[in-house]
């Protein structure tokens, strides 16, 4: 059983044709089902609102069950106009294949759609599981979390093991950083812009302070995941020209490592703005945390991932460790599932000129077939 480059290119560029944008998954998701139904492998559409698909096929049966995870949700396109080729019109050249989603991820969608493709008529010693499903690019909750909820009620088979597509270079992405989202209030006093020296206090001029006290490089690191990172991405603040702004409020997005709590990063927040602010001047609100996740290098599954590398692509495996973003695998590891991320190389993921290298996915599709066959 051999894995097929061209039928791969063939089915991502099918998937990349279609505007998938997140929370308009419906069309992409029909083309999967007919996929699954026309090489006869089961299926099932789970919806937690009407359009929002995620389909789950299902191979086999037995004790052990395998998972590959991945999403056809995709980002939009900022401008157009950088593009070389028509972001939906899939383009083949040399060993990359551009499109919207061809990296992120429809390139692993099709690897694990030709899976099932060659193992529909073969019997397997356990069962195969693909999960392909909505929302993954704004937080899953009609997505993979809406899958989890099923699983704790029964209504799908809790996986043994999950491996989720998306890009790590061929190497095992055995863990990931946490996310802190949360704003800040900063409270000034509003005065007309005459009175800006006497009888005012510019929120924005605090909210700068803050700003830069806290935006900056952090000097910790985990082996397994890197070092934290922190941004300030949002700010709003001023009602009118010649008013000095009263209130103002940022958002920031801090990610963690293994050994930081909400309690902990807070605290440490505080303390910088603490030297340039006055601490009534601003309040922390709207907070959401999940924390960092790993599958540990010493775990039974890891070991058996890290041998199949070595006997199918007769390389010694690496493992990720860096600026990859939160993916869907956190829930599973929350649920206590190993789970790794593995998928292929290519560039400029939610960018223009986004592509996946072609020879990546056939490598991904090699050791997936290894893993099914070594772990089931």
């Amino acid at each position: 059983m051999r894995i097929n480059r061209n039928r791969i290119v063939e089915i991502a560029k099918e998937l990349i044709k279609y505007k998938s944008f997140t929370g308009e998954e419906r069309y992409v998701g029909e083309y999967v089902s007919n996929f699954f139904e026309n090489i006869g492998v089961e299926y099932k559409i789970f919806e937690k609102e009407k359009g929002r698909p995620n389909i789950i096929a299902s191979i086999g049966g037995g004790k052990k069950t395998i998972a590959f995870n991945g999403h056809f949700d995709v980002v939009p396109i900022s401008d157009e106009s950088l593009w070389e080729t028509d972001p939906f019109s899939p383009e083949l050249k040399g060993n990359k294949l551009f499109g919207r989603g061809s990296f992120d991820m429809k390139g692993s969608c099709a690897v694990a759609m030709h899976i099932a493709e060659l193992l529909s008529k073969e019997k397997i010693n356990g069962n195969l599981q693909i999960q392909l499903v909505s929302d993954e690019e704004k937080g899953a909750e009609f997505g993979t979390k809406y899958v989890i909820e099923l699983i704790k009620k029964g209504k799908v088979k809790k996986p043994d093991y999950v491996v989720i597509g998306e890009q790590s270079d061929l190497k095992i992405r055995n863990g990931e950083r946490g996310i802190l989202v949360f704003d800040i209030k900063f409270r000034g006093r509003a005065a007309h812009t005459s009175n800006a020296r006497h009888d005012a206090v510019n929120s924005i001029v605090l909210a700068s302070k803050a700003v830069l006290a806290i935006d900056k490089k952090i000097d910790k690191f985990h082996p397994e995941i890197g070092s934290p990172v922190i941004s300030v991405n949002m700010i709003s603040g001023g009602k009118i020209h010649n008013q000095v702004p009263g209130e103002c409020v940022i958002t920031v997005d801090r990610r963690t490592i293994p050994g930081e709590t909400k309690e902990i990063v807070l605290k440490e927040i505080k303390e910088q703005m603490n030297k340039v602010l006055d601490k009534k001047n601003y309040e922390i609100m709207n907070i959401f945390y999940e924390p960092a996740n790993i599958t540990p290098r010493d775990s039974p599954f890891i070991k058996t991932v890290s041998q199949t590398i070595r006997d199918v692509l007769k390389i010694e495996p690496e493992f990720y460790v860096g600026r990859g973003g939160v993916t869907d695998a956190r829930f599973y590891r929350y649920m206590g599932i190993p789970t790794i991320i593995y998928g292929p190389m290519g560039k400029h993921a939610h960018g223009p000129n986004e592509y996946v290298d072609i020879t990546s996915l056939e490598k991904q599709g090699k050791v997936y077939l290894g893993l099914i066959k070594n772990l089931l």
